[in-house]
């Protein structure tokens, strides 16, 4: 598979996850408006013109050329037509099934349910996730200390250092606890309180060293420790640089532009002091050959290195739940809340950084795939749970966005029929109309914003 082959790809995962969850709402759409007495002229799986269509108790489900989301489109249209044509100051004669001849309240659960339905959508995907088993990451609690990689660490102190612990150590106990790998340590030192005694093997000899760790502004303690990990391969990504020059699974990094490197902290203190484009590695394979790469390695928005691996980890079966739909529905709203806060933050103009984070489409699609395809690269499992996490995040915002008060969106419409339904007087057709072009227009802006965001995006990473 050719790089763009790769890209490709990746954008066809994205835009499969998009489509799913924008149908899943129109879906709620239309299951809601003719509950409600509601006629539904068209339901389409895509945009563009129609290639396949059927009728089924009025309503034609086409399939057409663009398979990106999908609508559905509700009677009235004719209605709104007529009451422009002859300058009706409301809605007469409407058809029946017309979304104008329906109860306010009716149009009200009728717009509400296509967000809705991306809520339970993404609970239910939540809760699915939640109940697979799961491998977790584990590593040895072999230890380096701050203090021994300053430029990594900002010249952070290091109380371990201080009190006798050093790079290559393993911590097998942490007070009266074993401790079996560098996840379960990290877990006991966040319940800290500040003295600690830990047990290390070093040189086949076990010591006890007792630290006392430094406080920390936002609560805790530090003790200046990091986990070290063997320069092993786990993966390669197909395509990239260093798969073309033929680093493969298994090798073992042993110096990089001639230097020497034993752990992942040698390797990304040589890669931060480089300035070139390329770069040289010396690695030994399986059969124990020794044989020498050199290549230029892509960057990200940063400037850093994307090497296009990664090390090889352990795993271990993690702790799995039983399915429950209220607890998807928990992380549902967590995950709600965070959408919510990223765009008031947004609005409000309080975070530069996450306005540079804004996407449209073909961005999000390119992240999905991106994502989901790194999590394939480590196993099934990963991927498929990648692209359906990242679905449910999806459809959280779809429905987020589509609640806010703007006419052509769901809530807007929510707006001018519970404003109806409250005062008993129907909005002129006229202002209706109006309202909707605003709305259009918001749409097609907000459409081309996200897209010159997108480009430029494109553009810097090509720079």
């Amino acid at each position: 598979m050719s790089g763009i082959a790769a890209i490709l790809m990746k954008y066809l995962i994205g835009l499969v996850g998009i489509t799913i969850v924008v149908v899943i709402h129109e879906i709620g759409h239309l299951v809601t408006a003719k509950l409600n007495g509601i006629d539904v002229e068209v339901f389409s799986f895509g945009l563009g013109p129609k290639l396949l269509a059927t009728q089924h108790k009025g309503t034609e489900y086409r399939i057409s050329l663009f398979p990106l989301g999908g609508y559905c489109r509700l009677k009235g249209s004719d209605d709104l037509s007529q009451a422009l044509i002859h300058k009706q100051k409301q809605f007469t004669h409407t058809e029946e099934g017309s979304l104008f001849s329906a109860h306010p309240a009716r149009r009200v659960l009728t717009y509400l349910s296509g967000p809705i339905a991306n809520l339970l959508f993404a609970a239910l995907l939540y809760a699915i996730l939640a109940s697979l088993p799961t491998q977790v990451i584990t590593n040895e609690a072999v230890v380096a200390t701050t203090g021994e990689y300053p430029s990594l660490f900002n010249n952070q102190d290091s109380p371990a250092y201080e009190a006798g612990i050093r790079k290559g150590d393993k911590i097998i106990g942490l007070g009266e606890t074993p401790i079996d790998d560098w996840q379960a340590l990290e877990a006991k030192l966040a319940e800290s309180n500040g003295l600690e005694q830990f047990t290390i093997q070093r040189n086949g000899e076990t010591i006890d060293i007792e630290v006392q760790g430094a406080p920390k502004p936002d609560g805790g303690y530090r003790y200046g420790l990091t986990p070290i990990q063997e320069l092993q391969v786990g993966s390669v990504r197909y395509g990239s640089p260093a798969y073309s020059q033929g680093l493969q699974e298994g090798d073992v990094i042993v110096s990089v532009e001639d230097i020497p490197v034993m752990n992942q902290l040698d390797l990304l203190t040589v890669l931060g002091d480089h300035t070139e484009d390329e770069i040289s590695f010396t690695v030994v394979d399986t059969n124990g050959q020794e044989r020498d790469l050199r290549f230029t390695p892509g960057r990200n928005e940063g400037g850093s290195f994307v090497l296009g691996f990664s090390l090889a980890v352990n795993t271990k079966e993690g702790e799995n739940e039983r399915f429950s739909l209220i607890g998807g529905i928990r992380k549902g709203w967590n995950v709600a809340e965070e959408t919510i806060s990223s765009l008031r933050n947004l609005v409000s103009r309080r975070d530069a950084d996450l306005r540079s984070e804004v996407t449209g489409m073909a961005r999000s699609a390119l992240m999905i795939g991106d994502i989901t395809t790194l999590g394939f690269e480590s196993s099934t499992a990963s991927g498929i749970r990648g692209l359906l996490y990242l679905m449910g995040v999806v459809s959280i915002s779809l429905a987020v966005v589509n609640l806010l008060p703007i006419p052509a969106f769901d809530g807007g419409q929510v707006i001018i029929a519970g404003l109806e339904w409250i005062t008993g007087k129907q909005m002129r057709p006229r202002t209706y109309y109006h309202l909707q072009l605003m709305g259009v227009a918001f749409v097609i802006v907000l459409f081309l914003i996200l897209t010159l965001a997108d480009v430029r995006h494109f553009l810097a990473l090509r720079r």
